[in-house]
C-alpha cells in the first residue's frame, strides 16, 4: 500500500480571488502554467486535483475496452501465445484459418 504524505501550506486569497499553489506541491504533482485543475467542494473542503487532457484523436486508446484489450494482448505476448509472419500474404493466410 502506498504511503500517504500529508503536508500543509497556508496561502492567501489575493486580489481578484487568485491563489498561488506552493512550489513544493507544483513540483511534486508536475503542475505547470496552462495545466487544468479540477476544483470540487466536498464536505465544506476544497479539493483541487490536476487533470491531464487527452487529445480527442487519442481518446479511444484510454477507453476501458481498449485498455482491457491491451492488457489481454500483453498477457498473450508474455505467455508466448503469438505468431510471427514474414510476409503480408503469410499474415493474411494466417488470419483466414
Amino acid at each position: 500500500m502506498a504511503e500517504i504524505q500529508v503536508s500543509s501550506h497556508k496561502v492567501f486569497v489575493q486580489r481578484r480571488n487568485l491563489i498561488s499553489l506552493p512550489r513544493e506541491i507544483r513540483e511534486t504533482l508536475n503542475i505547470n502554467e496552462g495545466d487544468v485543475l479540477d476544483i470540487r467542494l466536498i464536505d465544506d473542503k476544497i479539493v483541487i486535483e490536476p487533470m491531464k487532457l487527452i487529445p480527442s484523436s487519442q481518446a479511444y486508446f484510454w477507453t476501458d475496452k481498449t485498455q482491457n484489450d491491451m492488457l489481454e494482448a500483453k498477457k498473450d505476448v508474455d505467455s508466448g501465445s503469438v505468431r510471427e509472419f514474414k510476409t503480408i500474404k503469410e499474415f493474411l493466410d494466417g488470419i483466414e484459418q
